[in-house]
């Protein structure tokens, strides 16, 4: 059964610019492509609204639960989630109060602290790490750009055939041209036939949600996964680098410990194995067990939301078309998930000014790299006059 709530009622009309003026200062509207307004109007899963960067603690990027799919409270939840409506907008917006400080309910610690989570499915443990002073020991030496970190029970046993992660779109993305990006398709699926995947054309009429993804099985995507009992398990934090070890599964992967002492080697050969569909039938995720895995990549700055490649960067926001990125797990082919979380660029948002777009937050405090630059300088000086 899905955790997903039904989409809440939108207006049957078009908001105006009027509407938009009146909108409270705590809801800031996403940027959309025009062209897909009637998708978020025909199924409402798509938010047209997010609580205002002001309130995002990892500004400029909004780290969340995404809506309706864990096991807490809806109303525990940001609710920027389908039509705002100005006159129940409780609904879709709360703010949680700490100390003087206000950030948007829902929204996930980034780099300094784990998070706790709980699905029908799943229930563990969670960090996000981006390249920072808190998680300098983990990416020294790495050219790893982020690291997203699982750790937990599954709540039932499930087939490593039918748990899957990756991305999924509300509606459709922006593609640098559809015939090019579906030949490229067919060549990842013909390298990992486990891969399932699929784009729906930008002028596509179906209006099926999620109908645009790209999904591989968790067991032969993850970076690194360790399988241990209870009172092993590691402790997550921001610098701990998993130990790739699935012994505990017996057969192949109790002789792969003994055949590649090299950690990188196991890890290796552990992908390729599960690129077989067959292989992945003859396992399931052990509900006594603690699993945890590391997703880490080396071409996405998750901060910027852009892609590194060859010495350039990629704005990924201008394809996502007022979309999200997504870390989630499911089981193929339901909408039952173990994970959900989404990543926002303040880009993405109404609010972003590009007078201000290298803004970013120290210690609670926004500055303009202008300003970051004037301090560093100041600090400079100031060790030349020490060693003087």
């Amino acid at each position: 059964i899905s955790l997903r709530p039904a989409p809440p009622p939108h207006p049957a009309e078009k908001e105006t610019m009027t509407d938009r003026q009146r909108i409270s200062e705590d809801v800031v509207h996403v940027k959309t492509d025009p062209k897909f307004e009637k998708w978020a109007n025909e199924h409402g899963f798509c938010p047209n609204a997010l609580p205002h960067p002001e309130k995002w603690p990892a500004r400029p990027l909004l780290f969340r639960l995404s809506p309706g799919c864990h096991d807490v409270p809806v109303e525990s939840v940001c609710k920027a989630w389908g039509r705002f409506e100005e006159n129940n907008k409780s609904r879709y917006l709360e703010l949680n109060k700490t100390g003087e400080e206000e950030t948007a309910q829902g929204s996930l610690p980034v780099n300094t602290h784990t998070f706790k989570f709980e699905t029908s499915l799943f229930v563990g443990t969670g960090i996000l790490r981006l390249p920072s002073e808190a998680t300098k020991d983990y990416f020294a030496g790495k050219h790893r750009k982020s690291s997203i970190l699982i750790q937990g029970k599954f709540k039932k046993k499930l087939s490593f055939r039918s748990v899957y992660t990756g991305q999924e779109f509300c509606h459709p993305v922006k593609s640098p041209g559809y015939l090019l990006t579906k030949a490229a398709l067919s060549l990842f699926k013909t390298l990992s036939p486990s891969m399932e995947a699929n784009i729906v054309a930008e002028n596509d009429k179906t209006m099926i949600p999620n109908a645009t993804h790209f999904m591989s099985p968790l067991a032969g995507t993850a970076s690194v996964i360790q399988v241990t009992d209870e009172k092993n398990a590691p402790k997550l934090s921001p610098t701990i680098r998993i130990v790739e070890d699935l012994t505990s599964l017996g057969g192949d992967f109790t002789e792969s410990m003994k055949k590649y002492p090299d950690m990188e080697k196991r890890i290796v050969w552990r992908r390729k194995f599960f690129q077989k569909i067959k292989n992945l039938q003859q396992y399931e995720f052990d509900t006594k067990k603690v699993w945890t895995f590391d997703f880490y990549n080396d071409k996405l700055l998750m901060d910027e939301l852009k892609l590194a490649i060859l010495g350039s960067k990629y704005d990924v926001t201008r394809y996502l078309a007022g979309q999200p990125l997504r870390i989630l797990s499911k089981i193929r082919g339901t909408d039952d998930y173990l994970w959900n979380f989404e990543l926002w660029h303040e880009r993405q948002t109404e609010a972003w000014d590009e007078s201000k777009k290298n803004k970013v937050v120290i210690n609670g405090s926004p500055r303009t790299s202008e300003e970051l630059k004037l301090a560093w300088q100041k600090e400079e000086a100031e060790k030349e006059k020490l060693k003087q």
